[in-house]
């Protein structure tokens, strides 16, 4: 194939005309060693992904929230589940209005947010290495990806859910047997890999997960009809895929273990750091940081002259942080002030929630170096931060 000469960059892996070798050596990578793969047992190596934390905001069901679950469970993932605390009001939260959502939050503190179903599912795709090596190979896992996710669910819909009696066998017959062109497209994909109950090569992808969900649900709720659509004799590869997810360790605890823990969303989304306040800096950083052997990861000036702020943190993949303060020297300490510090979703919409429920604000929502922050007081006059994160 000849290759085209693009307006941009000739080493920009967008020209499409590339060969399907050029694409997999041009392919951005997140990190080195994403993950370990043998026998299909993920093992997360990245130090990235190994720190990066994941939270699904959908109501407390399975539906579209599901797939991208399994493949948090798949991986093993540190994520949960969580469930608006007010919804509708809660529309205005997310970027289009709807949900689920993915909150990724990374090892730095930066919070990264992405609605939609197949953009967030691509997106853990991409980030475990979960993908195909070259843009056919995506292409494939897109196209089954794709419809699964939504011709399946249109078939259920016009033929099934949507009718007076969703338990009709009438109405239910007529729904498998539209769903037959697409499961028949699914093992020719599968066929093509050469039956192994894989999309591409042996490894596990994005693409195959709403294709096993589908099929679990169909076992259980339609099990006559999804005999008779997928078995280990009428479109074996497929039933080579299912059998492969449902024998996952991971996936099987999941789903023996009632799946998601139901839980109402918070604006908070973790302790951020606990810590003092001290009067000579220079001999509580040397106690700190020397005597205790902590690791400093934050030395700032705040505040003016004299002011300082530090984290410590015991190792590398310590999530809460210590932290000592400093005021500056006209400023008068607080008589009350623990350092206790609470990552959230957004600073000025916490800060502004907590103050119509009638909490003192301390400080309202203030650029630091690090980002944004706030401060409220418990009914002690016990100040607590709310910070944006490092």
């Amino acid at each position: 194939m000849t290759k085209r000469n693009s307006a941009s960059d000739t080493n920009n892996a967008n020209d499409v005309d590339m060969t399907a070798v050029d694409q997999g050596s041009k392919k951005p990578k997140i990190c080195d060693d994403v993950f370990a793969y043998p026998k299909d047992e993920y093992t997360i190596e990245c130090d990235f992904l190994k720190s990066s934390r994941f939270e699904i905001l959908y109501m407390a069901t399975r539906a579209r929230a599901e797939v991208p679950r399994m493949l948090l469970e798949y991986v093993g993932a540190n994520y949960s589940s969580a469930a608006p605390v007010d919804w509708p009001a809660g529309k205005k939260e997310t970027p289009f209005g709807l949900l689920p959502v993915l909150t990724h939050v990374k090892p730095s503190g930066e919070v990264f947010t992405v609605p939609e179903v197949p953009a967030l599912t691509r997106y853990l795709g991409r980030l475990f290495g979960l993908t195909g090596k070259n843009f056919e190979e995506d292409a494939i896992l897109d196209a089954c990806f794709q419809s699964a996710t939504d011709n399946i669910l249109n078939v259920l819909l016009m033929e099934v859910w949507m009718k007076p009696d969703p338990k009709n066998k009438e109405c239910i017959n007529t729904a498998f047997e539209k769903l037959v062109p697409i499961f028949d497209g699914f093992e020719r994909y599968l066929a093509a890999n050469g039956s192994n109950g894989y999309l591409l090569g042996e490894k596990t992808t994005f693409g195959e997960f709403p294709i096993y969900d589908w099929l679990e649900h169909f076992y259980k709720e339609y099990p006559e009809n999804a005999k008779a659509l997928v078995s280990e004799t009428v479109r074996p590869s497929i039933y080579k895929l299912y059998k492969r997810f449902d024998s996952n360790p991971r996936i099987r605890a999941y789903i023996d273990g009632g799946r998601w823990e139901y839980r109402p969303a918070s604006p908070m989304i973790s302790l951020y750091s606990a810590g003092v306040i001290v009067s000579n800096w220079d001999e509580a950083f040397e106690f700190y940081n020397k005597k205790l052997g902590l690791k400093c990861v934050r030395n700032v000036e705040v505040g003016g002259d004299g002011g300082r702020y530090a984290e410590f943190v015991v190792n590398e993949q310590e999530k809460t942080r210590f932290t000592i303060y400093t005021s500056c020297k006209d400023t008068e300490i607080p008589k009350r002030n623990g350092g206790i510090s609470f990552t959230v979703r957004s600073v000025k919409d916490t800060h502004d929630g907590l103050v119509k429920k009638g909490v003192s604000s301390k400080m309202g929502p203030t650029k630091m170096p690090w980002g944004e922050m706030a401060q409220v007081a418990d009914p002690d006059g016990n100040v607590l931060t709310l910070n944006s994160g490092p």
